[in-house]
């Protein structure tokens, strides 16, 4: 069992690469959403999460997720955290969050894949990008061998620093920044694919109607026709959409 959390794609691409034939892939949302959280593992089956570094730590929904969910039978448990550069004390956080629901994490892997963050910096060129995912598909045959293998790796970081870290994420979840041009069609994506219910379609149009959301930045990369803005910086920024969700 694989649970995944992903804004523009990079995370669902992961997990559908490491799954076993027949595993099952489920989306952190959509669990929570259902309420669907008990987990019934098979003898030796492996649980994995992968899911998005978002300011060096674990975001809302993955905490919400392991906080809340009961597991059967769980002997090896993993985590795959994708990031641009580097997951910071996210590992250990998570790690420290597990056990205080009777989980062990045996195993965590950083991996680097393109960076979607465009709120923040403009993305790589395609080239750049492409080489990553490369980079990113031989380092997942890696780790579905350990995984396979049930073998552990050390995990760094400490529940206080993620912590201080998610204190500053929730500073920085406001959506007043957010806008819509007139090349918006009102297709309503945006507001479909927010895990956090922020965005409204009113006449046709998008509308942040919570003051806050997660910055997964999945409505700004996969509006079709990058309607959507962040402040004024992003106008001149491009868009990233892993290719599993293209189409």
């Amino acid at each position: 069992m694989i649970f995944y959390f992903t804004g523009t794609g990079n995370s669902l691409y992961v997990a559908r690469k490491l799954a076993a034939p027949g595993e099952t892939v489920r989306s952190i949302t959509e669990a929570l959403e259902q309420d669907d959280l008990h987990v019934d593992l098979a003898d030796g089956e492996p649980l994995g999460f992968v899911f998005p570094v978002y300011f060096y730590t674990v975001s809302d929904p993955v905490l919400n997720l392991v906080r809340k969910m009961t597991v059967s039978n769980a002997s090896y448990v993993y985590a795959v955290i994708v990031c641009g550069a580097s997951i910071g004390p996210a590992g250990g956080f998570l790690r420290d969050e597990l056990r205080r629901n009777g989980l062990t994490l045996s195993r965590v892997d950083p991996l680097v894949v393109p960076d979607g963050a465009v709120l923040f910096y403009d993305i790589d060129t395609p080239d750049q990008m492409a080489r990553q995912l490369l980079a990113a598909d031989e380092k997942i045959a890696v780790i579905r061998s350990a995984i396979d293998n049930r073998q552990p790796s050390s995990i760094s970081g400490s529940a206080a620093a993620g912590k201080a870290m998610l204190a500053s994420y929730h500073v920085c979840m406001g959506t007043g920044k957010f806008r819509v041009t007139d090349n918006c069609t009102g297709c309503g994506l945006c507001s479909t694919i927010c895990p956090a219910h922020a965005i409204e379609m009113k006449e046709g149009r998008p509308v942040w109607t919570k003051k806050k959301c997660l910055k997964c930045c999945g409505c700004i990369n996969r509006c079709p026709v990058s309607a959507i803005q962040y402040g004024r910086r992003t106008e001149s920024r491009g868009r990233y959409v892993n290719p599993v969700l293209k189409g």
